[in-house]
């Protein structure tokens, strides 16, 4: 039987590899030259948490995830999600913007 210590790490790897294959998908999406937008020419982005169960989604300005990227010290996440090792930068309605602390 597993100890609670391999299962915790785990679940840390886990949750890990949850945030980078969202920020990758995102990555993609906005590399695409015309991604799909809504009327409000919003792109709906994963949200990129370490919580591998969340299925959240977050819809921002292309622009402003491309800058996002850019900075490389960002993560997009849906307003549900709380970090102590983050601080928000930008926060509408259900949309944040973090940075590393």
């Amino acid at each position: 039987m597993a100890s609670n210590a391999s299962k915790k790490l785990v679940a840390v790897e886990d949750d890990i590899a949850h945030r980078v294959a969202s920020r990758t998908s995102n990555r993609q999406k906005a590399a695409e030259l015309e991604p799909t937008t809504d009327a409000q020419g919003l792109v709906e982005f994963a949200c990129e948490c370490k919580s591998g169960d969340c299925e959240r989604s977050v819809r921002v300005p292309l622009y402003v995830y491309r800058r996002l990227l850019d900075s490389d010290q960002y993560l997009l996440q849906a307003g549900h999600h709380a970090f102590t090792s983050y601080r928000t930068i930008v926060q509408l309605g259900l949309m944040r913007i973090e940075e590393r602390a």
